[in-house]
């Protein structure tokens, strides 16, 4: 009989791991009917207070905005510590990194690309602090008092599901999927050009590279195992080169190493 052997590292990084998806607990929620034409998601996480480790946590790139509500602990977005308090946060163009405390508690609101723009009248360069005259204040910080009092991840998702349908009530966004979808197109290349950078900031073909980037990942989040030549293939690009290229400067890493770490985490590799 064959014996396997385990070195100390391993078993001490497949314990980490198993603590760690144990101790975060993160729901995620993908609204229907009206809000699903503005909204991508309302998520709610948190990490226990008794947890030694910082969770890391990559976020792809997806040329949408969201509001994040802070709710205990500060907690680390792409470098800078962030104190409780609601954010609005910019057009996501690269890839994003949040570090989670031990005791640390959020949730929020992703929405589609263009809505932000509809909804807050600007297109941010860095994270907003929503306070004092802003005029969503009034009712955003009313639901960061109510999401503090909830005690569980659905019930700060209900909280969250009620101010989105008040604040596109009120706001009342255009749907704007027939700019945003070349193939959906129905006013001309200039004019949608006007569109993405007065709403996005970004031109429609950095947009493209961001989708496609975002795609190539969540197949291969699937398919971990598939030929990346020919994942390069079916996703468009010119050659796996091409593809390394993209994925690295938009999710900050490449194909092989989004798989590495994905199988780290499971506790796979």
């Amino acid at each position: 009989m064959d014996t396997m052997f385990f070195s100390e590292s391993w078993l001490n990084q497949l314990w980490l791991n198993r603590i760690i998806r144990l101790s975060l607990d993160f729901e995620i929620f993908k609204p229907q009917g009206k809000l699903a034409g503005h909204i991508q998601a309302i998520w709610s996480v948190s990490v226990a207070s008794d947890m030694v480790q910082t969770v890391r946590k990559e976020l792809l790139s997806d040329a949408g905005t969201g509001v994040t509500f802070i709710l205990q602990n500060e907690v680390q977005m792409d470098g800078e510590w962030q104190s409780p308090g609601v954010l609005l946060l910019p057009v996501s163009t690269l890839a994003h990194q949040v570090c989670l405390p031990p005791g640390a508690v959020m949730a929020g609101v992703r929405f589609h690309p263009a809505v932000g723009y509809q909804l807050f009248g600007q297109c941010l360069a860095q994270p907003l602090r929503i306070e004092g005259e802003h005029p969503l204040a009034s009712l955003a910080l009313a639901t960061f008092a109510s999401l503090q009092t909830a005690r569980s991840p659905s019930a700060r998702m209900v909280v969250l599901y009620r101010w989105c349908q008040d604040l596109i009530a009120v706001c009342a966004p255009q749907d704007v999927s027939h700019i945003i979808d070349q193939e959906r197109a129905t006013i001309s290349q200039r004019q949608r050009e006007r569109q993405f950078q007065k709403w996005l900031g970004i031109t429609p073909k950095h947009y493209q590279r961001i989708t496609r980037v975002r795609q190539t990942l969540e197949q291969l989040r699937a398919q971990p195992d598939i030929s990346l030549s020919d994942l390069a293939l079916a996703q468009g690009f010119a050659d796996q080169a091409h593809m390394t290229r993209e994925c690295k400067q938009i999710a900050r890493m490449t194909p092989k190493q989004f798989v590495r770490k994905r199988k780290s985490r499971t506790g796979l590799n």
